[in-house]
């Protein structure tokens, strides 16, 4: 294949790394957003998005091909994986990669799944598909690494490449019909960023694993695309980016960018993480409380201010995008890590609301990851922190023990906490599985009865 261009040589780079002999941090990296994905998607799966793609999947019909995660019913490749891309990102908990700067495996491994399972595949092709979408995906990212233009969102506009890598992948799509399969996923790309606090801002992730699936199809059944739509005039860089990173994304030939994942600790909007940790450090470091506060001035990179500044939060999915609200959560002790900490009643709480008034949110444009927090006290006296929440750590251990406790504090209230170990040691020696079907089951709704048939001595 001819690689001076652009897609060319993102395909090549993509198809080599899944295809090499893969080193083994790159496995654990697979693993480990695979077990974060399954946690997100378990304990979102009954959120009422869910329910209304389920009913318009019935609606709609098609081949019993794929499963829907813990609801059990099967769907076509495509809807299985919008249903399930949307539940991994319901509860804005899932997973990021400042390469492409959004969430880079609720619409890959939501593909990966729904290809694997309807084509009968073991772990380990799994576990490459996983790989092929996440480097296309940072690919491309990379390539937009100034920023897509204002309003685009970058999980709507850049993990469609992703799917389509991994769909493609693992379809074993010849390599002359890849830049098609990317040619279409192109001219799907979308998701605007005012969707936060909405059902459509989860659909980014679902539509974006959908549009994988169905653009490798249509490659695979001769359907043709621009072959270089990401970089020719009018194409995808032109139209959403006001610059081209190819040096950058050249820069990263050989290495494997999955290692730079990110995982949430805080059940908010990733881009809230570092206010949290912030007021969390203030209390920490200096006893700040809630009654000690004259006011708090948090300072952000402007991009901040598109995303997750509801300023006055209704519902709780408003409040995970209100850097207000968190901030006001965790001066007041509220648990920013559980997941059924942010409801209406809380955002609608009279306490958390006067604080939130004494909290103002600047954009600044000399900042472009970390956040600020200039906090007055009521005695005068000043305190300032700061902290940056998206620098990647390569330390893939670390990252499955905290990827592990997440799971089982997920998963374990929704599968009992047998079911849930035995899912979680199965993702953890996915490589070896002849198929992914015991993660299929692992993930249902009836795995706690089954759970004492299938449990295994020597945990992982």
């Amino acid at each position: 294949m001819n690689t001076a261009g652009i897609t060319g040589h993102l395909i090549d780079e993509v198809r080599h790394l899944a295809g090499a002999e893969l080193p083994e941090d790159a496995l654990e990296a697979a693993r480990n957003s695979v077990m974060d994905w399954m946690g997100v998607t378990i304990a979102g799966a009954d959120d009422a998005l869910v329910h209304s793609l389920i009913a318009a999947a019935r609606e709609q019909g098609g081949s019993a091909q794929a499963s829907v995660i813990w609801h059990g019913e099967r769907t076509s490749a495509a809807f299985a994986a919008l249903i399930n891309g949307s539940a991994s990102d319901s509860l804005d908990f899932a997973d990021s990669n400042p390469n492409m700067r959004g969430h880079s495996t609720p619409a890959v491994v939501a593909t990966a799944l729904a290809m694997a399972e309807s084509r009968k595949l073991t772990g380990l092709q799994f576990l490459r598909g996983v790989i092929a979408g996440v480097e296309a995906e940072c690919r491309v990212g990379l390539l937009v690494q100034k920023g897509l233009k204002p309003g685009f969102h970058p999980t709507g506009n850049i993990a469609p490449f992703g799917a389509a890598a991994a769909a493609a992948w693992l379809r074993d799509l010849p390599a002359e019909r890849w830049p098609h399969a990317l040619g279409v996923v192109a001219t799907q790309a979308s998701g605007l960023h005012n969707s936060g606090g909405t059902m459509s801002k989860p659909f980014h992730s679902g539509k974006a694993a959908m549009n994988g699936v169905l653009s490798a199809s249509l490659a695979a059944h001769g359907f043709n695309g621009r072959p270089n739509a990401i970089e020719a005039s009018e194409g995808f860089l032109s139209t959403h980016s006001d610059s081209v990173g190819e040096e950058l994304m050249r820069s990263a030939d050989g290495r494997y960018l999955i290692l730079d994942t990110t995982f949430k600790s805080h059940a908010a909007c990733g881009l809230t993480h570092d206010t949290i940790d912030n007021i969390l450090q203030a209390k920490r470091e200096h006893a700040v409380s809630a009654d000690l506060i004259r006011h708090i001035d948090i300072d952000v990179p402007v991009l901040h201010l598109r995303v997750c500044n509801i300023q006055v939060p209704v519902t709780g999915l408003q409040a995970k995008f209100s850097l207000r609200a968190v901030a006001a959560m965790a001066l007041l002790g509220e648990d920013t890590t559980d997941i059924n900490a942010y409801t209406a009643a809380l955002a609608a709480r009279p306490d958390l609301a006067a604080l939130r008034e004494r909290i103002t949110v600047n954009g600044r444009e000399e900042l472009k990851s970390a956040s600020l927090a200039n906090i007055e006290l009521t005695d005068g006296s000043r305190i300032s922190v700061r902290s940056d929440a998206r620098k990647p750590s390569r330390d893939q251990a670390l990252k499955r023990e905290a990827v592990s406790r997440k799971f089982r504090l997920l998963a374990a209230p929704v599968l009992g906490k047998q079911a849930a170990e035995i899912l979680r040691r199965d993702i953890a020696s996915l490589q070896e599985l002849d198929s992914i079907k015991p993660l299929i089951d692992g993930a249902a709704k009836l795995a706690a009865a089954i759970a004492p048939r299938r449990a295994r001595p020597a945990p992982i």
